[in-house]
C-alpha cells in the first residue's frame, strides 16, 4: 500500500496554500469593487495575446538551461491559466478545481500501462494505448474513435502542425504519398551528408523554399496550412475503425 511520506505531505501543503493564495490573488484584481481596473476590462480575447507570449517566454529557459529564468516563466504561464480558468468561473463555465480533475482523469485514463492493468513493453505501444483512449475520450458515442489529429489546433504555426500531424501518423496507417519522391530522396542524401550537420542543412533548405515562395509571391504559412489542411481530412477519413488496445 502506498503511503504518504511526512515530506510529501509538507510539500503537497505548500503546493495546496500556494494554488489557493494564487487563486485569490486573481480573484482579488478581478473584484468590481477591490479589483484593478485594467484587469476587470480583461476578456477572453484580450488574454490570448498574452497566453501566447508566456508559451513562447518559456521556450527560451529550455533552450539555454537556465533553471531560475525557467521558474519564473513557469510561474508566469500558469497565472495566465488562473486568470482564464476566473474568467470562465465568471461565466458559470467551470473553475480551476474542474480542470484540475479532468486533467488528472486523462492522465489515469490515457496511461493505463502505469495506473491500470495493461502492459506496454515498448515505447511504440505505449503510444499506441495513448493514441486509442485519447480518440475514443474525442469521439461521439464513446465507441468510433475520432481521428488523432482532431485535438491539435490549425491555429498552430503551419510548420509546427506539420510535424504534429506527422508524427501522430506514425501512429496509425495512412495512404497518403509526397510527390516527387526523386526529388525527397536527393533532399535527404544532402541532409544527411551536410557538412555543417543535418540541424544546420535543414534549416537552409526550409529557408530555401521560403526563399522560393518569396520569388514567386507565395505566402509560405497559407501554403503549408493547405496542405496540412489536406492531410487532415485525408486522415479523417481514414480513421473510422475502432483501434484495438494492446493486449492485457
Amino acid at each position: 500500500m502506498h503511503t504518504i511520506s511526512d515530506k510529501q505531505q509538507e510539500e503537497e501543503s505548500k503546493i495546496t496554500a500556494g494554488i489557493l493564495q494564487l487563486i485569490a490573488s486573481v480573484e482579488r484584481l478581478r473584484s468590481p469593487t477591490e479589483g484593478c481596473p485594467w484587469f476587470r476590462r480583461q476578456t477572453l480575447q484580450t488574454v490570448r495575446r498574452y497566453l501566447l507570449e508566456e508559451v513562447y517566454e518559456v521556450l527560451e529557459p529550455l533552450d539555454t538551461e537556465s533553471p531560475e529564468k525557467l521558474q519564473e516563466e513557469l510561474g508566469d504561464l500558469l497565472f495566465q491559466i488562473i486568470v482564464l480558468s476566473q474568467m470562465a468561473s465568471e461565466r458559470g463555465w467551470f473553475s480551476l478545481d474542474h480542470v484540475l480533475q479532468r486533467l488528472n482523469e486523462k492522465i489515469i485514463h490515457r496511461n493505463p500501462h502505469v495506473f491500470g492493468e495493461l502492459q506496454a513493453d515498448s515505447i511504440e505501444e505505449v503510444q499506441r494505448i495513448w493514441l486509442a483512449r485519447k480518440s475514443l475520450e474525442k469521439s461521439v458515442d464513446g465507441v468510433t474513435p475520432e481521428s488523432p489529429l482532431r485535438g491539435l489546433s490549425a491555429t498552430m504555426p503551419a510548420l509546427a502542425l506539420a510535424q504534429a500531424y506527422i508524427r501522430r501518423s506514425g501512429l496509425f496507417k495512412t495512404d497518403w504519398t509526397f510527390p516527387y519522391p526523386s526529388l525527397v530522396f536527393d533532399f535527404e542524401s544532402r541532409l544527411v551528408s551536410h557538412i555543417d550537420g543535418m540541424e544546420t542543412g535543414l534549416g537552409r533548405m526550409l529557408f530555401m523554399l521560403v526563399d522560393l515562395a518569396c520569388r514567386h509571391q507565395l505566402d509560405a504559412e497559407a501554403a503549408l496550412q493547405k496542405i496540412n489542411a489536406q492531410f487532415r481530412q485525408k486522415a479523417s477519413e481514414q480513421f473510422s475503425k475502432p483501434l484495438k488496445e494492446p493486449r492485457a
